[in-house]
């Protein structure tokens, strides 16, 4: 016996520490088990029975925690979805271990709370039963849906962009395009998608393509024109924003394609328009040399002893001179460039300065000129020769328009954010489709007009971004309105 006893305190010795690290490690394990931020339950399907649930269960399913184990059953969390709950139950004692982000937890409150479940067999008071780690992902699955419908509006902002977008990867690659794109360059998105960019723009080389992506910054968006390629092989003028983003070492693109055909051919009407004018103006220089000689000639033979009959075609032919003059000094107003000298201008003290001179015009010979001003110290930004200038063709058309003996009215009114300068008359009201030709040069409803005073009119309005107005009714009369 006395031989025997060492190996049996040795025995004893190793049995207590291997009950002490047995005892340390059930320890661990339900610390782990109460202080998890994950839901932890030990659950008999069988029985429809919680045999075990840690603290962060019962908080998270608003029960306490004895209640939960002794009247709570697994049916009454899961009410909606057995038949799932069973399937993937049988999965895991199938298999020993399942996963599972289809099923959600019902609250004592009510609350349904969307749940990713890890389960797998552990015996139980010597029956098998299933330990579920269950994980609350409503904040998760809130900001995947909020990611979604961002991702749903930028898709719909994209696929209704007036420009084609790409998305471009660091070789060139074209990985998306929107339909836009597609229209402008005639592909359907699979012809697009894999494309190169230089399949498509005409004016880009490698060696330009490669030198413009090493100048981009990263976030910072840079514009420039080229010429793009549709698909049948017509070229047309292109502006592209590109901007890079991502990895700085190999970023993507995302680029904005806009068709400007119709803006070069704009700017290639108004050079020549431009170039119409200054050759108008040359023309009208040209002109008035050997006009003013003509009148010149005339006024000489224009002798007292001149029978009637001369007489009267001396004064044709002296009055044609004049107006031809006039002509070419409306012609030169309105075909000449629109520049501005700007300054503060007081638009009633415009008006009572301009009155002599109105009142001198020979449109207004025997009709009542009246004049309101109703905007006293608003001042605007404006040219104040032209917009004289705007105000008196403005009195002189209203003029000409009604018989003599009647009134024409040129007031001021509106607010000091919002003046206006009106001129009416009386008369038959205009048909509006006369009406929407005034203003068009040449175009009068005057016999011996040119419709070249309403015209430069608007000119002066646009160069100002005012807003030029003509009404014509029965009640009203015709009234050009000038919005400051």
């Amino acid at each position: 016996m006395q031989d025997h006893h060492p190996g049996l305190e040795q025995e004893r010795a190793r049995r207590a520490a291997a009950e002490r690290s047995l005892h340390e490690s059930e320890q661990r394990l339900r610390r782990i088990f109460d202080h998890s931020n994950d839901a932890i339950l030990v659950i008999d399907p069988a029985a429809d029975r919680i045999l075990e649930a840690n603290a962060r269960a019962a908080d998270m399913l608003g029960y306490d925690a004895d209640e939960l184990i002794a009247r709570v059953t697994i049916s009454a969390v899961h009410p909606q979805e057995m038949t799932r709950l069973r399937a993937f139950a049988g999965h895991v004692m199938a298999r020993g271990s399942g996963w599972t982000n289809e099923l959600s937890c019902t609250c004592k409150d009510g609350r349904r709370l969307p749940s990713e479940i890890s389960a797998s067999v552990v015996s139980f008071d010597g029956r098998d039963c299933i330990i579920a780690v269950v994980r609350d992902v409503t904040k998760r699955k809130a900001a995947e849906e909020a990611l979604r419908r961002s991702e749903e509006r930028f898709r719909a902002f994209v696929e209704n962009a007036g420009d084609g977008f790409f998305a471009v990867d660091a070789d060139g690659c074209i990985r998306d395009v929107n339909s836009r794109a597609c229209d402008i360059l005639g592909y359907r998105r699979d012809e697009l998608v894999g494309r190169n960019v230089l399949d498509i723009d005409a004016g880009l080389t490698p060696e330009a393509f490669g030198a413009l992506l090493g100048e981009l910054q990263l976030d910072r968006s840079q514009l420039l024109e080229s010429r793009h390629r549709r698909k049948d092989g017509s070229v047309f003028p292109s502006e592209v924003s590109i901007c890079a983003y991502g990895d700085p070492r190999r970023p993507n693109y995302i680029a904005l394609l806009r068709d400007v055909s119709r803006r070069k051919e704009a700017e290639a009407a108004i050079a020549r328009l431009a170039e119409m004018g200054e050759f108008a103006a040359m023309i009208i220089h040209q002109v008035r040399n050997p006009l003013a000689t003509i009148d010149l000639c005339l006024e000489h033979f224009a002798r007292p002893d001149l029978d009637a009959r001369t007489r009267k075609r001396l004064d044709l032919a002296r009055g044609e001179s004049v107006r031809l003059a006039q002509l070419l000094d409306e012609v030169l107003d309105y075909a000449g460039r629109m520049t501005l000298a700007l300054a503060p201008c007081a638009i009633d003290e415009l008006i009572r300065g301009l009155v002599p001179a109105l009142t001198a015009l020979p449109a207004l010979a025997g009709r009542d000129l009246r004049v309101r001003t109703g905007l006293p110290g608003v001042r605007v930004q404006a040219d104040a020769d032209k917009l004289g200038q705007a105000v008196t063709n403005m009195v002189a058309n209203a003029a000409e328009a009604v018989a003599t003996g009647e009134a024409v009215e040129l007031r001021t009114g509106g607010t000091a954010a919002a003046p206006r300068i009106e001129v009416q008359n009386g008369g038959e009201p205009i048909p509006p489709d006369v009406l929407a030709r005034i203003g068009q040069p040449l175009f009068s409803t005057k016999g011996r007009g040119n419709g070249l005073g309403v015209a430069y009119t608007r000119r002066v309005a646009a160069a100002h971004h005012w807003d030029f107005t003509l009404t014509s009714t029965a009640a009203e009369g015709t009234v050009a309105r000038l919005r400051l």
